[in-house]
């Protein structure tokens, strides 16, 4: 399991390099960007700013707030004044039974106009280099490519070891990336051509759902087209956390995953099954070869071969990142030890996560609580 893993790295690298031939002016159509932002979190105006400078020749950025006293008006009119893009504000509709996000976007979505033939979905948490959208453009000219996809890459501020472990944990799901049956849009950088989106019933599928990303993948596959990844749109989300932080996030992370798909958590659940049992296995073998019989020692090298592999496997999946979004390496500050004892943490962190999220009732985001139901998510919840 652990060379097939290895191997799975090196594949991994070989598509990021090959994904590194599209040639970025071939197919640059008009293109509408539409950021939910709440709240004006550190690092909220240099993302903005470098959402407004990228390099494309015709794209404009509605930016959609659920209020008009939203926190963050403030700091999107200062930005947006330093601009000649066109840059708009939306307010969220509203609509029963469609979680916070998603009512943003559909009011985004109001405000296109016929000449948008692209339609790109951002957070407002995220910072692309000014390359980043000619990048997620690009594929959509393959008639079989449903959408393109990004994916975060969080990036330690002041640094420690929790926010190391969050990185680490987060950089796991690009082990699917590549795979057609197990990938899935990431909601934070994504794009869809026009008339791929204008099949779809954003009304019904955002119904009782918190996750609009994971719906659309799942429509999208239906249609009988692909989810494509982009490695060069993997980009920073600069940002700390401590270890009730990181335990928090990565379970509501695991919660809107099963919710949607448990063929996922279930491919989870056996991979890091695997380590751990495997770990678990190799100390006892340690113990019986001091205690009975030397020779279990040769079974708990091979049982505890795991622990080097992941170590490897996660320094390999860094470097394959960097090669696809080089701007990447600039801002990384954490050291090759944490790094190696980052990702040996990620499988147990994985093991509590699944097991919290075994049955899961209500998923709190960004100050809001839904409870789950057997139709999907009601709420927010307001008597929490």
């Amino acid at each position: 399991a652990s060379i097939a893993s290895l191997v799975d790295g090196v594949r991994f690298r070989a598509r990021v390099r090959a994904e590194r031939v599209w040639d970025h002016n071939a197919f640059v159509r008009p293109a509408l960007v539409l950021v939910p932002c709440r709240g004006a979190d550190e690092g909220f105006e240099a993302n903005l700013e470098a959402i407004l400078c990228q390099d494309y020749p015709s794209y404009r950025v509605v930016l959609c707030v659920d209020s008009a006293d939203d926190p963050a008006i403030e700091v999107i009119e200062r930005v947006r004044a330093r601009h000649r893009l066109v840059c708009d504000i939306a307010l969220a509709k509203s609509a029963p039974g469609i979680g916070g996000k998603a009512l943003a976007l559909l009011g985004g979505l109001e405000t296109r106009t016929t000449s948008e033939d692209i339609l790109v979905f951002l957070d407002a948490d995220v910072r692309p280099d000014p390359r980043f959208l000619r990048s997620l453009v690009q594929p959509l000219a393959h008639p079989e490519v449903g959408a393109t996809t990004g994916y975060r890459w969080y990036v330690p501020v002041r640094g420690g070891f929790w926010s190391a472990v969050r990185s680490a944990w987060n950089a796991v799901g690009l082990n699917v990336f590549f795979s057609n049956r197990y990938n899935f849009l990431w909601g934070g950088a994504w794009a869809i051509r026009r008339e791929n989106l204008d099949r779809l019933d954003l009304g019904t599928l955002w119904q009782g759902t918190l996750s609009e990303d994971l719906a659309i993948t799942a429509a999208i596959k239906a249609m009988g087209l692909r989810v494509h990844y982009v490695p060069q749109g993997v980009m920073p989300t600069f940002e700390d956390c401590d270890r009730a932080g990181c335990v928090e996030w990565t379970t509501r992370q695991t919660a809107m995953v099963a919710v949607w798909g448990r063929h996922i958590r279930n491919f989870a659940a056996l991979t890091y099954g695997v380590f751990t049992g495997a770990f678990v296995l190799g100390i006892l073998c340690v113990v019986l070869a001091l205690r009975a019989n030397p020779f279990f020692i040769i079974s708990a090298a091979l049982f505890l071969f795991n622990t080097p592999a992941t170590v490897a496997k996660g320094e390999y999946r860094r470097q394959s990142v960097f090669l696809g979004s080089p701007e990447l390496a600039t801002p990384w500050r954490v050291s090759a030890p944490m790094w190696a004892i980052a990702n040996l943490i990620v499988p147990w962190l994985i093991l509590v996560n699944l097991a919290r999220t075994r049955q899961v009732r209500r998923i709190e985001w960004r100050g809001k609580a839904y409870r789950v139901t057997a139709d999907g998510l009601e709420g927010p919840d307001q008597r929490t």
